[in-house]
This record gives C-alpha cells, sequence and structure tokens, in this order.
C-alpha cells in the first residue's frame, strides 16, 4: 500500500508569506550587488550548481526555475547560467542578460558590466531559443550581441567562458532564489577544456560562501562522479553541500539500498541530501509541461517502494518543491549572516583600492603644457634647494664633503719635505738620554738616520734631477724623514703635518739649485728664481688633486640630479618626458662643467706666478720655519735644543731652569715677544744660511698658498658647478622641449601621455571602486 508523499504543489518551489519580507530584501541585495559585477571583488553568497554530463543538472534546473534549458546537439552549457527567482505581485516575466566580468582571454575585465539581452518575455518556451543565442554570444566576444539577437549564427570564438547569462524570472507563484548553473564536468574529451570547466568550478565552489548544489545520479556508481569527489575537495565535512539524487526510476532491481542512506542522513559528513525525479527525455520531447513534471514526480515517490516506505521526516527530502524550500532558506540565512562579514571586507577592499589609486601617477593633464612648465618650475626649485644645501646624509653637499677633505689633503702633502741636514755628513741618532725617551706623539720633530756615500750628491733643478744624476747619486740605504712642526699642530690635524713622501730635500740639494742659479749676486746672495722653482715644482702637483675633485664633484652632481629628474619626470618615460628633460640637464651639465674646468685651470695658472698680499701671514710662517729649520740643522751642538723646547715631559730640570731665566731676562733686553723656538736662530753657520732661508722662504709660502688655493678651487667648483648649474637650466628646458614652439600643446600632449598599462590599471581601479561604493549602498538599504 502506498504512502502519499507530502510535496509542495506551487508551480515553481515555495512562496512562503512568512518570509516573504525578509527573503525579498536578502534576494534583492545579492540581485543587486551581482549586477554590479562586485561577486568578482567580494565573496557574496551564492548556489553554484554543480555535476558531471548527463546527472541531470539541466533536468533539476529547468524543474527549479520552470523554463526549458536549450538541449539540442552542441548545446551543452559552456557558460554558467544565473538563475535569479523572485516572487512578486506582477505576471510572470523572465528578462534574459549577460554579466560580462572577463575578457575574451580569460581575464578579469577591468570594467564589469551587465548587458540587456533583448527584450522581457512574456511566454515560457521562448526562453529556451533566447538562452542559446545568449550562449553564442557569450562565446563570440567579438561579435555585438545584438547580433545573435537578429538571427546571426557564427561558430563560436572560444570553447567555454566565465562569463554568464543572467535570467531574471519574477511572477506569483516564485519562490525567491538565485543559483548558478556551472558547464557539466567532463571526463572524456580534449584537456584544455576538461581543464577549463575544472577551474571554472573551482573558482565558485571554494569560496567559503558557495552552497556547492552537487547533482548525483542513481544510474552511476556514487564513486565515480567527479562533482561529488569535488565538493568534497573544498567542503570536507559537507556544511555547505547539498546533495540531489537524480534519476531514482534507473536503479537497478535490489540497488535501492545503496542510495536510501544519504537520504536517511546516514553517511559521515554534514551534507543534505535530496532526490527529485524530472521528466525523461521521452517526455521532454512529447512537451511534458512543468504541472505534469511536478505532478509526475510526487506520484513517482508515493508509489514507488522504497521511497513511499520512508519515514514522514525523510519524505520532506523527496521532491523538488522541497529542494527548492531548503535552498531558498538556507541561501538567505547565508546572506543575512554574511553581511557583517561582507561589510568589512567590502571596507578593506575599498580602503586597499583607494589606496592603489593613489599610488599611482596623475593621470595625464587636460592642459599638458601648464604642467610641463609646472613640472620644469618644481624641478629646478629642487636643483636649487640641492644646491644650497639639505640637512641629512643624501644631500649633495654632504656627498661632496669628503672628496674636498681628501682633496685638501691631497694639496697639503705636496709640500716640499726640506730635511736641514747635508747628506753627504754623518747624521747620528740622538743620544740614548732619559730625558729623550717620551712617548710617540712626543718625539721630537725630526729623526734622521742615513747611510753616508762620499760619491758626489745629486741635486734637483727646477724640480728636476741634473744630467749626470745616475752618475753622481750617493748610495744612501734608507733616509727616513718624520718633521712635525710645532707650530702647525694647533692649526692642523696632527696627521697632516707630517712631511715623509719619499722627496726629501736636504741643504746639499738647495745649494746646488742655488749655485746653478747665480749669476752676478754678492756671496751667499740667491736670485728669487730658485724660490719660484720650487713653488712651481709644488704648484705642478696640484694638477691631479685639483681634476679629481672637480671630477668627483661633476659625477655625484650629475647623480643626485638625474635623480631629482627620475622623482619629478619619472612617470612620464612613455612620452618620453623624462629621457628628454635627462639628456637637456646632462647637456646643461656639460656646459657648466667646462666653465668650472676653465675657472680650475685658471687658477692653477695663477699660482705658478708665487705673489701673495697676505704678508702678515707669509713673515709670520717665515720666521718660524727658519728658526724651526735653524735648530734642527744645528741639533748636534746645541743639543737637541728643538727637541728639548718642544717636549716639556724629556726636559732636564737644568735646561729648564737655564730655558726660565733666559726668557725672563730677554725682555729686560729690549726683547720682547720671543717665543723659545725662536732662540735657535742665535746659531748662525756660513755653509747653511742661504740654504735654510731659502728653505724657510718656500716652506712659508706653501701654507700661505695651500690655504688660499684650497679655498679658491672649492669655492669656484661651488659658485660655477654646484649653485651654477640651477642657473639657465629652467630656460634650456623650455628651449629644449619647445615650449615655444606653434604646436607646443601637441607635443607637450605626446611628452605626458601615460603609459597603457598604467591607464589600464587605473580605469580597473575605478571601475572597482564604483562598484564597491554602489554595492556598499545596497548594503545598507539590506541592513536598514
Amino acid at each position: 500500500m502506498s504512502s502519499q508523499v507530502d510535496l509542495p504543489t506551487a508551480p515553481v518551489g515555495l512562496s512562503d508569506p512568512q518570509y516573504a519580507t525578509r527573503r525579498k530584501r536578502m534576494y534583492e541585495f545579492l540581485t543587486r550587488v551581482r549586477a554590479l559585477g562586485a561577486d568578482v571583488d567580494l565573496d557574496i553568497p551564492a548556489i553554484a550548481v554543480l555535476g558531471s554530463q548527463s546527472a541531470g543538472k539541466s533536468s533539476l534546473i529547468e524543474a527549479i526555475s520552470g523554463v526549458s534549458l536549450p538541449r539540442a546537439s552542441g548545446t551543452c552549457t559552456r557558460c554558467p547560467t544565473e538563475c535569479q527567482l523572485t516572487q512578486s505581485d506582477t505576471p510572470w516575466a523572465c528578462t534574459v542578460s549577460l554579466q560580462i566580468n572577463t575578457t575574451a582571454d580569460g581575464s578579469a575585465s577591468a570594467n564589469s558590466k551587465k548587458v540587456p539581452f533583448g527584450e522581457p518575455i512574456t511566454v515560457k518556451s521562448e526562453v529556451t531559443e533566447r538562452i542559446r543565442r545568449a550562449q553564442k554570444a557569450i562565446l563570440s566576444p567579438s561579435t555585438p550581441p545584438e547580433a545573435f539577437l537578429q538571427g546571426t549564427d557564427i561558430e563560436p570564438e572560444i570553447p567555454f567562458s566565465a562569463n554568464r547569462i543572467v535570467l531574471h524570472i519574477s511572477g506569483p507563484d516564485v519562490t525567491d532564489l538565485n543559483f548558478i548553473d556551472l558547464p557539466g564536468l567532463i571526463v572524456g574529451g580534449q584537456e584544455n577544456e576538461i581543464k577549463l570547466i575544472k577551474d571554472l568550478a573551482i573558482s565558485y565552489v571554494r569560496k567559503p560562501s558557495c552552497i556547492i548544489l552537487v547533482t548525483v545520479s542513481c544510474e552511476t556508481d556514487f564513486v565515480n562522479q567527479g562533482a561529488h569527489l569535488l565538493a568534497k575537495e573544498y567542503d570536507p565535512r559537507g556544511d555547505r553541500t547539498v546533495g540531489i539524487l537524480t534519476k531514482p526510476d534507473r536503479i537497478p532491481p535490489t540497488e535501492e539500498d545503496n542510495w536510501l542512506p544519504f537520504i536517511r542522513g546516514e553517511h559521515d559528513d554534514t551534507t543534505v541530501w535530496f532526490c527529485v525525479k524530472c521528466p525523461n527525455s521521452q517526455a521532454i520531447d512529447e512537451g511534458i509541461s512543468w504541472e505534469r513534471a511536478r505532478r509526475a514526480e510526487s506520484k513517482f515517490f508515493s508509489e514507488n517502494a522504497p521511497w513511499s516506505m520512508l519515514r514522514k521526516q525523510f519524505k520532506q527530502k523527496l521532491g523538488t518543491g522541497h529542494v527548492t524550500h531548503h535552498l531558498s532558506d538556507k541561501l538567505c540565512d547565508l546572506i543575512s549572516e554574511r553581511l557583517p562579514y561582507i561589510e568589512r571586507e567590502l571596507n578593506e577592499l575599498l580602503v586597499r583600492t583607494n589606496r592603489e589609486l593613489e599610488e599611482l601617477p596623475q593621470p595625464p593633464s587636460s592642459t599638458p603644457l601648464k604642467k610641463i612648465l609646472q613640472l620644469i618650475t618644481d624641478f629646478t626649485r629642487a636643483v636649487e634647494r640641492q644646491g644650497e644645501g639639505i640637512p641629512g646624509r643624501g644631500g649633495l653637499l654632504q656627498q661632496i664633503r669628503l672628496p674636498q677633505e681628501k682633496f685638501r689633503l691631497a694639496i697639503r702633502k705636496t709640500a716640499p719635505s726640506f730635511v736641514p741636514q747635508f747628506k753627504k755628513r754623518p747624521i747620528h741618532e740622538p743620544p740614548h738620554l732619559d730625558e729623550f725617551n717620551p712617548p710617540f706623539a712626543l718625539r721630537a720633530p725630526l729623526r734622521v738616520m742615513a747611510a753616508v756615500d762620499e760619491s758626489p750628491p745629486s741635486f734637483p733643478i727646477n724640480g728636476k734631477k741634473s744630467k749626470t744624476s745616475s752618475q753622481r747619486a750617493p748610495a744612501i740605504s734608507k733616509v727616513e724623514t718624520q718633521i712635525h712642526p710645532p707650530f702647525l699642530i694647533g692649526e692642523e690635524h696632527y696627521g697632516d703635518t707630517g712631511l715623509d713622501d719619499g722627496k726629501s730635500i736636504f741643504i746639499d740639494d738647495v745649494l746646488e739649485t742655488a749655485e746653478w742659479a747665480v749669476t752676478r749676486e754678492l756671496p751667499n746672495n740667491y736670485p728669487f728664481i730658485v724660490q719660484k722653482e720650487y713653488i712651481i715644482a709644488f704648484v705642478k702637483e696640484w694638477d691631479d688633486p685639483s681634476q679629481g675633485l672637480f671630477i668627483s664633484t661633476v659625477e655625484k652632481l650629475k647623480e643626485l640630479t638625474l635623480c631629482i629628474v627620475d622623482k619629478h619626470f619619472g612617470p612620464y618615460t612613455y612620452g618620453h618626458l623624462k629621457q628628454r628633460v635627462s639628456n637637456i640637464v646632462v647637456t646643461h651639465l656639460d656646459r657648466c662643467s667646462k666653465e668650472t674646468s676653465k675657472r680650475v685651470k685658471f687658477l692653477l695658472e695663477v699660482e705658478k706666478e708665487p705673489s701673495t698680499k697676505n704678508t702678515h701671514y707669509f713673515k709670520d710662517y717665515r720666521r718660524k720655519f727658519l728658526c724651526f729649520y735653524n735648530g734642527l740643522y744645528h741639533k748636534d751642538s746645541n743639543d737637541n735644543f728643538i727637541e728639548r723646547v718642544q717636549g716639556q715631559h724629556y726636559q732636564s730640570t737644568a735646561f729648564a731652569e737655564a730655558l726660565a731665566v733666559v726668557m725672563e731676562n730677554l725682555p729686560k733686553l729690549g726683547l720682547r715677544d720671543v717665543k723659545p723656538l725662536e732662540l735657535a736662530i742665535l746659531q748662525t753657520s756660513e755653509d747653511s744660511d742661504g740654504a735654510l732661508r731659502i728653505m724657510a722662504d718656500v716652506r712659508a709660502y706653501f701654507q700661505v698658498a695651500f690655504k688660499r688655493f684650497v679655498d679658491n678651487v672649492i669655492k669656484a667648483i661651488d659658485e660655477e658647478l654646484v649653485l651654477g648649474l640651477p642657473k639657465g637650466l629652467q630656460d634650456a628646458l623650455m628651449s629644449g622641449l619647445k615650449l615655444d614652439s606653434p604646436d607646443a600643446h601637441e607635443t607637450c600632449a605626446r611628452l605626458v601621455a601615460e603609459q597603457p598599462h598604467i591607464a589600464e590599471k587605473r580605469k580597473g581601479l575605478l571601475a572597482t571602486q564604483e562598484r564597491l561604493l554602489l554595492a556598499r549602498e545596497e548594503l545598507y538599504t539590506a541592513l536598514s
């Protein structure tokens, strides 16, 4: 005896007035958000219908939606079909549209859009043909969609698409529901098509807010059906999976018990299973109506065991009406539950989208000439600030400070290394008394050790050795000089005062040079040419350090200026504005560099004619060096007077007392302002006084000249190059870019043209921003 199955009798699912208002608000939100294309950006709740080909998926869709899908050969589902079912008081109607979210190659479109496809349909039988044409339009993205409404029939350009057909079905007997029918999974066929369909299905079922409606045919072994396996992979517990058993009339005899456990919930997951009975192919071919199909379904479950023998609670899982009711409630609840999370996700995505838009370069200006003039003004001001000085490690002045210091030291090290001793005379080590054993920093200014050869010495003439120098060179095995004039230590770094450069000039050398220069002078008088030649010799050594500082400054200035170019013109590479500005700047820098180089060479030439008006400092240095050299020359006879005057820590008591008495009584003799070091001048020598005076003259002049030259070169480079670069730069840029030409506007438009990929990115971000803002408005409406 059969038991009547309690199936809903509404033509399209169940219309439940108790939940009508709530459902309508939730489904309106879902429909509008999807129409905006926001499901591309947000995890919007959805029902995805998943099943293998021939699993009865299309029949299930027809049973739920009330419309027939294309079934002719070659018309299998090749793109998703979204069904939006809405209960309304108006007569039944169906509108078809195309939701375009991807481009022809499958990548995300920068501008999602919903394209209407024909006028609304009020006759159900016309829907099938409209869906067939809509699918052809989806698969031929390069052809205008309206062409397919007029009967155009061309070969599809692509086999499958992620863009979807949208059916909006409304009527008084329609239950609020929204689901997406995916192309059926295939096993045989081309590998690329199998992968395309699977990847499309995964793009839906992997989302946490997707309800997976998996269809399983009862005429095939359950374990061999790919749809179930895919659902299990992404929803292992089955919390968001709803299973549908189809074709129960094809279960072989005695195998019904293999399927009943699904209905009774006796499996190890939480998947809720239903069973539906849809019309077979013969009934479809005969044009069975939706109403007759539902009555036939009810009769099948009521009259056929084991379905008719199930308890009442399990009979609630039989038939299309129960499936529709369950899905409607489940999706409505999921939307309501997800709204707060969607709001948070939407706001986070808006913040990220706005930030990405802000990080993009400014869009091309509608007034390109004005834009470029502003860029040039800002750029030249930045170059000016660089020359004026910017605090921090990255500033130009900070970065050229080290080359300037190296230049100063290099010039300082060219000081002539005069040694007030004869090379041919034995030089003895200072006596090893306790008072001559101080720390190194306080040691005597000079320590000379020389192996002596009695052969005639060679002497430098005009900074060069005489022609017979190779024959007369003494066999000196080692000469070590460390001269630290005490009066220089206070004004220079300690390391700057050492003059051991391997080019020591002894009294012999100076006298030989001087003798060669004598013409009609009195004895012990030497012409100024001697001092001049020594001066010219060290000035010649200033060329390389000067060029080194000049080149270092140019390179650093060029590097930092091009960085400023990149900062201001970096976004404008597509129209070659940055490249052209860089070339103009480098050319202008080269022009400034040439002028600076001329200035530096001029300063070098000037220094080759010894002269100074700084007579006070020159005389002061000359007096100090003369005393210093004289004291060192007589070091053997004055018992190392210079060393003992210099280092109080190793003065004997007797020496200190005697020195104090002398210094105390000198003013009584009218000799005021005499320094202890100047007492060394009291000793004279007929054979060395002339040479010592020449040494003192040259060495004193070096002190005056090298400081003057260092300052002048650094100031010249600073004035002509560092501060000179911005001068005329703006005019050079305007001239080089031809901003005064008649077609300046068109030229500037090309120069600031935006790169296509940036324009495309901005277009996509703006479209996303617009979608999200509209979606937020819909969200607030749903939450109100």
